[in-house]
């Protein structure tokens, strides 16, 4: 089954990048004029390729497999065709300068909850590169040949991990907390999906009442799989300085010195924050004076993550103290009841926390 769409004015290589945040993910492949994704649809597996030329008017979309149809049906949202960017026009620098350079960056929305679920479940509270080995491990082993896309991979359908004992993802780096949570998401994702393609408001308190699925992981889902534009992710140690630095110059923040930043740029807070990412700019670190030790030179080796103090790892907490401080935050996050760019940097949460 193949759609033609229209492609000027939108960056997808910039608008899909945030889909292929784990190295090596055998569900996804994005290169020049090209992106490919294997994934799960309520109808079935399902393999789709986009395909276009560099500044050209189309792109074409091509989908396989059982879930063929639910996928051409969803790839508008998916290449960021339903992302309105009216009313965004940042006024000062360096967002005045970075908007001009990445105008063409658009919000996709997978629609697909489950892939994502299952993708950010494992990303909780652990440094990126072990979250990529372990979901390369999870699919590889547990996937099925994707439809139409060779050398990609599905990931396992809700109904192969939720007759799973968690025990036996430990074979995959996976320990009994996320495990736990990972099938007890896949127990109740049927009853979750047909949200998806309603408002976003309506389908957080449902998400927030599963097991494992806290502010951190609500607001990922937000970004990636609904495609909101305003979401903001919280309970990340990283990306509150980097907004911070980005805006105001500041090192360090906390997610209410973020949120006090971003109001200005309502409803489009989200689009903020992924301007930070493309920008590349991290605030500086600290080093201690005088002569150089071995542990100081190691300080400033560059690390693997890309946050300003850790490397990327997430996850959902549930510590009181932590609520506390970030209560306000949390509050004027997500529409609704509060609380993903997707995966981003370290998160501050434990994935055991519902409310």
């Amino acid at each position: 089954m193949v759609l033609m769409l229209p492609a000027r004015g939108i960056d997808l290589a910039s608008t899909l990048g945030p889909l292929t945040a784990l190295t090596g993910d055998p569900t996804v492949r994005l290169a020049p004029g090209r992106f490919e994704r294997a994934t799960v649809t309520p109808e079935g597996p399902g393999g789709l390729c986009a395909v276009w030329e560099p500044g050209g008017a189309q792109v074409r979309v091509e989908a396989h497999g059982d879930g063929a149809r639910w996928l051409l049906e969803r790839a508008p949202g998916l290449l960021g065709h339903d992302d309105d960017v009216d009313g965004f026009a940042p006024a000062v620098p360096p967002l005045r300068d970075l908007w001009r350079r990445h105008r063409g960056d658009r919000i996709g929305r997978t629609a697909t909850l489950w892939h994502d679920l299952a993708w950010f479940v494992v990303q909780q509270r652990i440094h990126r590169a072990d979250a990529a080995a372990q979901w390369r491990r999870l699919v590889g082993a547990l996937g099925a040949p994707a439809p139409g896309l060779p050398d990609l991979r599905t990931p396992p359908g809700p109904d192969v991990v939720a007759r799973l004992d968690p025990d036996r993802l430990h074979a995959f780096g996976i320990e009994r907390r996320r495990a736990v949570h990972l099938v007890g998401a896949a127990r109740v994702a049927h009853r979750l999906q047909h949200l998806v393609d309603g408002d976003l408001r309506t389908a957080l308190p449902a998400l927030r009442s599963v097991r494992g699925i806290g502010p951190w992981t609500a607001s990922c889902l937000a970004t990636h799989t609904w495609g909101d534009a305003d979401t903001v992710v919280v309970g990340d140690d990283g990306i509150p300085s980097l907004v911070a630095w980005l805006l105001a110059g500041e090192r360090r923040a906390d997610d209410a010195r973020m949120l006090d930043l971003l109001e200005p740029y309502r409803p489009h807070r989200y689009r903020v924050v992924r301007l930070a990412f493309l920008a590349g700019r991290r605030p500086p670190r600290r080093h201690p004076r005088g002569p150089a030790t071995t542990s100081a030179v190691a300080d400033r080796a560059p690390r693997r993550g890309p946050g300003p103090g850790r490397p990327r790892g997430h996850g959902d907490t549930g510590d009181d103290a932590e609520r506390r401080s970030t209560r306000k935050a949390s509050e004027d996050v997500l529409p609704g009841r509060p609380p993903f760019r997707p995966g981003t940097l370290r998160s501050r949460e434990r994935p055991d926390q519902t409310s």
